[in-house]
């Protein structure tokens, strides 16, 4: 009875495992089929925030001379403020100069615009992978091609490092396939372990008086494998 319920014990401990196995493989076959899934929609929100970046940039060049026109004018305003001067001269340069830039900011804007769309979409693609994903940062409220050209270089970056961990996942998730359907196949078909277990599960009692003269293991070696034990007291 005592070897029974040892067996019993070992077909129940194989099927947890093969359990185990079952879903291991399961995890690791969803990720080796969404990953390159995965990296094509990143990569997609990659190549279309690279080109936010070349149109920021080229808006920090042309905006550049504006800027330091700008500038200049608030600077000659201040120095004839400084000396005495009448400065109105100076302060209708400086307007001018502060529109010509806010005109152009506001193309810069509807960039920025763009870049938080694709961050968003970016953050969308990262969540829906069955692995952990760095998050994009957000898009700071800066109305500066200067500043919104460093936030797309900073999704990129994260783009980059999305598009590493998935083709790592993938790769990992294969070998782990591999072997654990190995191990799972050194255990046998699951079919072959329950049939055991109903088998052995038949043959012990649900419950025993135990006899003083069992070895002092064999209360808890029937009950692991769930027979209900109760100690004869002797005589």
């Amino acid at each position: 009875m005592l070897e029974l319920a040892d067996q019993l014990v070992a077909a129940r401990l194989v099927l947890r495992n093969l359990t185990a196995l079952d879903e291991e493989i399961a995890r690791q076959r969803l990720i080796a089929e969404r990953a390159p899934a995965v990296a094509d929609a990143v990569s997609a929100r990659r190549a279309a925030i690279e080109a936010i970046a070349r149109d920021l940039e080229q808006q920090w060049v042309a905006q550049g001379p504006l800027v330091a026109l700008w500038q200049r004018a608030v600077e000659l305003a201040q120095l004839a403020e400084g000396s005495g001067a009448d400065p109105a001269e100076y302060r209708a340069d400086v307007e001018e100069a502060r529109l010509r830039v806010e005109a152009e900011r506001l193309a810069t804007r509807e960039t920025i615009e763009r870049l938080c769309d694709e961050r968003e979409a970016l953050a969308d693609d990262v969540l829906a992978a069955p692995f952990d994903l760095p998050l994009p940062p957000a898009v700071r409220d800066d109305g500066r091609p200067e500043a919104g050209r460093r936030d797309a270089l900073g999704l990129i970056e994260v783009a980059d490092a999305a598009l590493a961990i998935a083709a790592e996942q993938r790769v990992h998730a294969l070998e782990r396939i591999e072997s654990a359907q190995l191990e799972r196949d050194g255990l046998g078909a699951g079919s072959d372990v329950e049939s055991r277990i109903a088998e052995l599960t038949a043959a012990l009692p649900e419950s025993i008086d135990l006899p003083a003269s069992a070895p002092p293991s064999a209360g808890m070696r029937l009950q692991r494998a769930g027979v209900g034990v109760t100690a004869t007291t002797p005589a």
